[in-house]
């Protein structure tokens, strides 16, 4: 299960009262609202957060993401990994995925895209669109290449998913990591979620907990994502540098193989 593409799909619900969408989503959307299934604070306030995200210049945050796993002996077992991302509208982005040892590192500098694979010293290099939104469609389209936390980085940040929201409630205000929050919850077809959102004028997303729901082949509850975002930075100066690639000495260049939905590993031309 790859966090962030969960992300993507559920954090999208969030411009649920300031979409334009028409027709049957639109209905739909009015129509949970009047059977009080929606409730439009919870919307609101994640909808702060897409506003500050969609309309910061540049930001940098790191996001520590635990997902579980079932091991073959049976039983589950809690991962972490880290990613820190930098993000300079309209076209630079730039994101290092950790565990316990420095994984992958993503680029993109308005021309290229550049992916390294630090344990095998492998990387990669493809040209890429005029902009994060296209070139994020494009690497996952063209490569399979998925860049962590993405819904993060979009112009429109969570996209717009609005019909695929069924429920959605208030629950108050928690503590995350010591910084007050709004705690929300959201229900759709396949997953439910939640978002614990800043309390504060810097509305900013501090939590998120991704369930997706039994699709009835087992009696046993989905794996969980979790994910903590922090060190939220609006201010310092990101320069171009910060986004461009210099393969380090001793790595060995290999080509993107076009594929569909594939792994997000740069196949070897060899």
């Amino acid at each position: 299960m790859k966090p962030s593409r969960y992300l993507v799909a559920i954090l999208t619900a969030a411009t649920l009262l300031g979409t334009n969408s028409t027709g049957t989503a639109a209905d739909k959307d009015a129509a949970a609202v009047l059977e009080n299934k929606v409730d439009p604070q919870a919307i609101a306030i994640l909808n702060r957060a897409v506003e500050k995200l969609a309309g910061a210049k540049q930001f940098s945050v790191n996001a520590e993401i635990w997902s579980e796993t079932e091991l073959e002996e049976g039983g589950r077992a809690q991962f972490t990994k880290t990613v820190d991302v930098k993000l300079r509208r309209p076209n630079k982005v730039q994101a290092d995925v950790k565990t316990s040892v420095p994984k992958r590192s993503f680029y993109y500098d308005g021309k290229h895209f550049a992916l390294l694979d630090q344990q095998k010293g492998f990387y990669g290099i493809a040209d890429a669109p005029a902009t994060i939104d296209e070139t994020l469609a494009k690497m996952e389209d063209d490569y399979g290449v998925s860049f962590p936390i993405n819904d993060l980085l979009l112009s429109r940040p969570f996209g717009d998913g609005a019909a695929k929201t069924k429920a959605a409630q208030y629950l108050g205000i928690e503590p995350v990591l010591g910084v007050l929050c709004h705690h929300l919850a959201f229900q759709n077809d396949s997953i439910d979620w939640q978002a614990w959102v800043e309390d504060g004028p810097v509305a900013v997303v501090r939590k998120v907990v991704i369930t997706p729901k039994d699709d009835g082949d087992d009696e046993t509850d989905e794996l969980q994502t979790t994910a903590i975002l922090t060190k939220w930075d609006f201010t310092t100066e990101l320069p171009d540098y910060v986004f461009t690639f210099t393969p380090p000495n001793g790595s060995a260049k290999i080509e993107f193989v076009p594929t569909k939905k594939a792994d997000a590993e740069p196949k070897s031309s060899k």
